[in-house]
């Protein structure tokens, strides 16, 4: 499960271990292209309420490298500054709630990956 912001064709993913979006051209791709995932259109209280009681954390030692990538991502985006940009009707930006197991795809995954998330 991801709450997803979505900015001017860039797709930000909420990671709970971090506590920040981070650009997601996996959850992109996915978005855009014809995938059996759910995407849902939620506004900001929905977004708030599985940001801060729904959204699971990475397992620490299966995702030890992505989470390092995503600690150390300089571009990150507090949830605050992802709400505020919602609530500002002139943005193209919308906030999407992906329904999905913890096989979601990490982030970057091309579809041409061994690790077993359905990517493919």
């Amino acid at each position: 499960m991801w709450v997803a912001a979505l900015a001017h064709e860039t797709m930000y993913g909420y990671v709970t271990n971090t506590g920040k979006f981070h650009d997601n051209n996996a959850l992109r791709n996915d978005f855009y292209m014809d995938f059996p995932l759910t995407y849902e259109e939620i506004g900001s209280a929905d977004a708030r309420r599985l940001i801060d009681n729904t959204i699971a954390p990475f397992d620490e030692e299966e995702y030890d490298d992505l989470l390092a990538e995503w600690r150390a991502d300089p571009e990150a985006l507090d949830p605050g500054e992802v709400l505020s940009m919602v609530a500002d009707f002139s943005t193209d930006l919308g906030l999407f709630h992906r329904r999905g197991g913890r096989g979601d795809p990490p982030r970057g995954c091309t579809g041409a990956c061994t690790v077993p998330h359905g990517c493919s």
